[in-house]
């Protein structure tokens, strides 16, 4: 499953990123690296961006970069 199919307030982990090393590179350096707990916390209006946190912080990505997070859902 990927980062954007998530509902607001699901928590997952995120498994790994779907793409070139140029863009997973960026997308370690804002924090999405395998391991780490994510969840989303709103979508725009028109449900692009995405507004998701990570160790506290809150970063927005676009829809199509969600699509490239791999992640599983915690189970409660």
């Amino acid at each position: 499953m990927t980062l954007e199919s998530l509902k607001i307030g699901i928590t997952a982990e995120i498994e790994g990123i779907l793409t070139d090393c140029d863009r997973a590179g960026r997308l370690s350096t804002l924090g999405f690296i395998p391991g780490r707990k994510i969840h989303v916390t709103r979508f725009a209006p028109l449900g692009d961006p995405i507004s998701v946190e990570i160790d506290g912080q809150e970063i927005s990505l676009r829809r199509a970069e969600a699509q490239l997070i791999q992640v599983r859902m915690e189970h409660v």
